[in-house]
């Protein structure tokens, strides 16, 4: 197993992902290329990208990313992908307004993510994301968000 601590303010920040499990899933053939979902993962720290990007290319999914949200427009203009995980704290353009932004044109599935307990799910949902997480959060949790965000 291991760890990863990165320290928000006055959260800890900790994702954990079972050494077993991602030795199993990357040794094991993936189902179907044509039908992987591609996810851009938006966050504008390099560690929280790349951990996600191990967690959820581990378990079958293209993973892409930017580290704002202007880079995120520009991403998802170049090629939509199928599913987005989005900072709510970005530089220049928050997770609120890039969603909203993203709105005008793109009905792409968008999970929000915050390592802020004060922000609202609400708020969130109401700029067009289709679910919210509270950083830290499991793998699990995160993929069963994602499933059901791809599902619908």
């Amino acid at each position: 197993m291991f760890l990863l601590f990165r320290l928000y303010g006055s959260t800890v920040f900790c994702l954990r992902q079972i050494a077993s499990e991602v030795w199993v899933k990357s040794t094991e053939q993936p189902q179907s290329m044509p039908g992987v979902a591609r996810i851009l993962v938006v966050d504008d720290d390099p560690q929280f990208r790349r951990t996600l990007q191990l967690a959820l290319t581990t378990h079958g999914y293209q993973v892409t990313h930017a580290a704002d949200g202007k880079k995120s427009l520009e991403c998802v203009a170049a090629g939509a992908p199928d599913l987005i995980v989005l900072d709510w704290h970005l530089p220049e353009m928050d997770g609120i307004e890039t969603c909203r932004a993203l709105r005008t044109y793109s009905d792409v599935p968008v999970i929000m993510v915050s390592a802020n307990h004060s922000h609202s799910k609400s708020t969130a949902l109401a700029a067009g994301a289709n679910d919210y997480l509270t950083k830290p959060f499991s793998v699990d949790e995160l993929l069963a968000c994602i499933e059901s965000a791809l599902k619908h």
